[in-house]
């Protein structure tokens, strides 16, 4: 789950004090929290109130012939290889276990695995 705050730098301790919050976005290479700029927070909210499914966030970047493993969902824990991303919401895993199966799924349902 990711919850947005705007906070000035002197505040920007707070939030963390709260049980639901770990840590702050940051940035590839950084160390200070991101600062999403407001058009595009605009355009995020304009996402979320008129998108007719969930809305899931990946974090991290997958490629097409990546290892995943499913983490999400009826199938969570089948390791398999990544055919396609659509490029926004959906991905289809090719799960070995399954005798090639190839199951499209939400991105949020998978992470990549590292070696």
């Amino acid at each position: 789950m990711m919850i947005f705050v705007r906070v000035s730098d002197e505040e920007r301790g707070l939030p963390l004090t709260l049980s639901a919050i770990s840590r702050y976005m940051v940035l590839r290479g950084e160390s200070v929290p991101a600062v999403i700029p407001d058009r595009q927070m605009e355009k995020f909210k304009f996402m979320l109130d008129y998108s007719e499914e969930a809305v899931e966030v990946c974090t991290t970047p997958l490629a097409v012939g990546e290892q995943v493993r499913v983490i999400k969902g009826p199938l969570a824990g089948l390791e398999g290889e990544l055919v396609t991303v659509d490029g926004k919401s959906k991905v289809v895993v090719r799960l070995d276990m399954l005798g090639c199966a190839q199951v499209d799924m939400p991105v949020g349902f998978v992470e990549k695995i590292y070696f």
